[in-house]
């Protein structure tokens, strides 16, 4: 192939048996029970046990080759990147209805908490410079009033791990055109 190369790596793997081999102990086994009727009866020829163990210790080698293929990003796939669309605060009202939130859409930025409304639109949860909205990843907790909404200066929202942050203000998410 065009501008494209392969790299092949070798590796050599010793094994050395930590224990010996049952069949080559066996097989010296037999060798001494076949040996001649010379030795004494019942004596093993321990000469055929030592040389059948140091044949068992030698070491193995085996050979494995893994060749892998150089890819280069252009050949193989593009990856697109979407970026978050660009939005435009606006000013909306102080209060939202609890029934009208319809979920959470994330944390966009240091000090604010995006929400979806039952609607479709977007509205942004402006929060105080103390409060990092990164405790809010996993959502939050609201504590109704009896009005039943949540009000920028006098609401706050609540981590999941506990911690409460003021509502400073509300602001609606237009895309930017």
């Amino acid at each position: 192939m065009a501008g494209s190369s392969s790299t092949v790596q070798t590796w050599v793997v010793h094994n050395k048996h930590e224990m010996p081999n049952p069949f080559s102990v066996a097989s010296s086994l037999l060798l001494v029970v076949a040996a001649p009727a010379a030795a004494p009866a019942g004596a093993p020829d321990w000469d055929a046990v030592r040389v059948a163990f140091q044949q068992d210790q030698q070491q193995q080698q085996q050979r494995v080759t893994i060749q892998v293929p150089r890819v280069t990003i252009t050949s193989s796939a593009t990856i697109v990147v979407r970026r978050a669309p660009r939005v435009i605060e606006k000013k909306t009202k102080d209060c939202v209805k609890v029934q009208d939130i319809a979920g959470f859409a994330g944390v966009n930025t240091q000090e604010s908490v995006d929400l979806v409304l039952r609607d479709g639109s977007l509205l942004r949860a402006k929060l105080g410079r103390n409060c990092p909205a990164l405790g809010f990843y996993n959502g939050f907790y609201v504590k109704t009033n009896k009005d039943q909404k949540i009000c920028a200066g006098r609401d706050s929202i609540r981590t999941r791990a506990g911690r409460s942050c003021d509502v400073e203000a509300f602001k609606t998410l237009e895309l930017a055109r």
